[in-house]
């Protein structure tokens, strides 16, 4: 099967990684794929140099006007079975590049979107998102599309995530032997800045409790400091940056929770990834949460007010389950997200949608 992949995205995030994630295993299968990304953006240059196809598209300046234009005669010339998008804006490139392949047009959205068009929607043949939370909010916004819209959700690689280095943080000259440790992934508007209020509290009952920020967000960056000195906990939170893939399943390994105050995260692939390797979650009861953390065992999913506070010290203080165990159960709760079983869903619907075997 011949598949194109579309997303001109400025930036790379857990979309990208997870199409990076599909293109190696349908390659691996033997299908051919081709990635149309934005030319000079974090996707053409992290696929091609992972020696993946790449299509570049210019998406500024006059260049951008022909682009499209250029981008459908070479879809026309490839012969592609199906169209794949991977970001909702890029659905009129998409519908284009169907057009000139004659070949059905997939959108996977990975998050909620806010006020999604009908007209925009509606291109596309198929919609698959990558939780149920996606999936209802999109029926409830657009109807209309209700009968196109499925599920298959996000998966990971096991192998990746086999022994890690659960001493990870204790080089880290920062936080040593300090702990226990909290740690939060992702950009710096998924309430952040109430996990730092909270610390405080945390602190009175835990007086080393270090909480590691892992993302590289620097326009957001500058409040949060300053949100930690006002509150005296400066020395407490640890700006780590952006962790190579190849070390996060070290990093959330080496934690004693894996936690979240955003509330609407799409599916939370990071929560997968931390159980994979035997570290709990503790989030709020919302957005993609329930469909992944479904033992109390491994995690702890609240309610709105100061409940995440008490679900943090309650999962901290609960030493009613071994560690090994905990690590079985989060273990076996990630295993039914596997990139393998992920990957066959699509190659299902792909062939549903019209593209040869």
């Amino acid at each position: 099967m011949r598949i194109a992949f579309v997303n001109t995205s400025r930036g790379w995030g857990g979309a990208e990684e997870q199409m990076l994630a599909m293109t190696r295993e349908l390659e691996r299968r033997g299908h051919a794929v081709i990635t149309v990304a934005r030319r000079g953006g974090p996707a053409h240059e992290r696929f091609a140099r992972d020696n993946h196809r790449v299509l570049p598209v210019a998406r500024m300046g006059m260049a951008a006007l022909a682009a499209p234009f250029r981008a459908a005669t070479r879809a026309r010339s490839e012969r592609f079975d199906v169209i794949h998008c991977h970001r909702d804006h890029d659905l009129p490139l998409g519908k284009l590049l169907a057009i000139a392949a004659r070949a059905p047009l997939l959108l996977t959205q990975h998050c909620l979107p806010n006020r999604p068009s009908a007209l925009t929607y509606g291109l596309a043949d198929r919609v698959v998102a990558v939780s149920e939370y996606i999936a209802n909010g999109i029926r409830a916004k657009l109807p209309a599309i209700s009968n196109r819209v499925s599920v298959i959700v996000n998966g990971i690689d096991p192998v990746m995530f086999s022994d890690p280095d659960r001493q990870f943080w204790q080089r880290h000259p920062l936080v040593g032997q300090r702990g226990p440790l909290l740690g939060v992934v992702g950009a710096f508007y998924k309430g952040q800045e109430e996990l730092i209020a909270m610390l405080p509290r945390l602190r009175d009952v835990f007086p080393q409790l270090v909480l590691i920020l892992i993302g590289e967000d620097n326009d957001r960056k500058v409040p949060l400091v300053e949100l930690a000195t006002r509150l005296g906990v400066a020395e407490a939170v640890v700006f780590a940056g952006r962790i190579p893939r190849e070390q996060m399943k070290d990093a959330l390994a080496s934690l004693d929770l894996n936690v979240s105050a955003f509330r609407n995260e799409g599916f939370g692939l990071s929560v997968v990834e931390g159980l994979a390797v035997g570290t709990p979650f503790v989030g709020y009861r919302a957005g993609g949460y329930p469909e992944v953390v479904v033992d109390e065992r491994a995690g702890c999913l609240v309610g709105g007010g100061t409940h995440l506070e008490e679900g943090i010290l309650k999962m901290l203080s609960n030493h009613s389950i071994s560690d090994d165990k905990r690590k079985e159960i989060c273990q076996s709760i990630a295993a039914r997200f596997t990139l393998e079983r992920m990957v066959d869903t699509y190659e299902v619907t792909y062939r549903a949608m019209g593209g040869r075997a």
